[in-house]
């Protein structure tokens, strides 16, 4: 392939060697791409510190059309996303959604609707306030996430009486006079309303059941990939922190 010069956002790095590392980054033109950086960390390359996780970087590469790493050759910040550092809730927020976008972003394919998505979702994440909740934030974020991946949940049951359920095996929301064989939660009035609020885009407020919000589309990622993301115990973790010292 050619040199291509495109934005991406750092999704995963690892050290390899003294100097150089390998990444993982996502692209509006290439979706997700594995990188080998050499040398980036010696003092005198001039890419020291712009490759950090979650930055917003201009770079260029390439490599043969069957590499299974691509070359950085050379790349620039273009936001570090400063907001971010510092704050484990947000940092977990920002790992849960660069999951999701490189579970959406398939190697080699055109991704853009899911590189601006994520760029967008992470300087919202960044520009909160000192101590504010990330959850309204990550709530809808993390349905327009679903969305790309090809997982909508379903928040509109038949009519009919009985109760409102969100059953991941059924794919969201149910309504029935019992319980579901299969695992659900039973969902109050409120939290569905702030679910339905957050999925359609609404205006939100700060103030609702965000933590059952939370919960319910935890529940269902675990479901659908199998396995929660690797982010979410800390999330849970600072969730429970946050609820201790309000």
């Amino acid at each position: 392939m050619r040199r291509l010069r495109t934005p991406a956002i750092v999704l995963r790095r690892w050290p390899f060697g003294e100097s150089s590392m390998t990444l993982r980054a996502l692209t509006p033109e290439l979706g997700t791409v594995s990188l080998m950086a050499k040398g980036v960390n010696k003092l005198t390359s001039g890419t020291l510190g712009v490759l950090d996780t979650w930055a917003l970087i201009e770079m260029e590469c390439g490599g043969s059309d069957d590499a299974e790493l691509l070359t950085l050759y050379r790349a620039g910040l273009l936001d570090r996303l400063s907001g971010l550092d510092g704050d484990p809730e947000r940092l977990a927020a920002a790992a849960v959604l660069a999951e999701i976008a490189e579970e959406a972003a398939p190697p080699g394919q055109p991704a853009p609707e899911i590189f601006l998505w994520l760029a967008d979702a992470l300087r919202a994440l960044a520009a909160l306030p000192p101590g504010g909740d990330p959850a309204p934030v990550l709530v809808p974020a993390l349905f327009s996430g679903l969305r790309l991946a090809g997982l909508d949940p379903a928040l509109e049951a038949a009519g009919g009486a009985g109760t409102d359920w969100f059953s991941p095996a059924a794919g969201g929301l149910v309504r029935e006079t019992a319980r579901p064989h299969a695992h659900a939660r039973r969902l109050r009035p409120a939290t569905l309303a702030l679910l339905r609020s957050a999925a359609s885009g609404a205006p939100l407020s700060p103030d609702g059941p965000w933590d059952d919000c939370l919960t319910i589309l935890g529940e269902f990622l675990h479901y659908h990939w199998e396995r929660p993301p690797r982010a979410w115990p800390l999330l849970q973790e600072r969730r429970r922190r946050r609820a201790r010292t309000a």
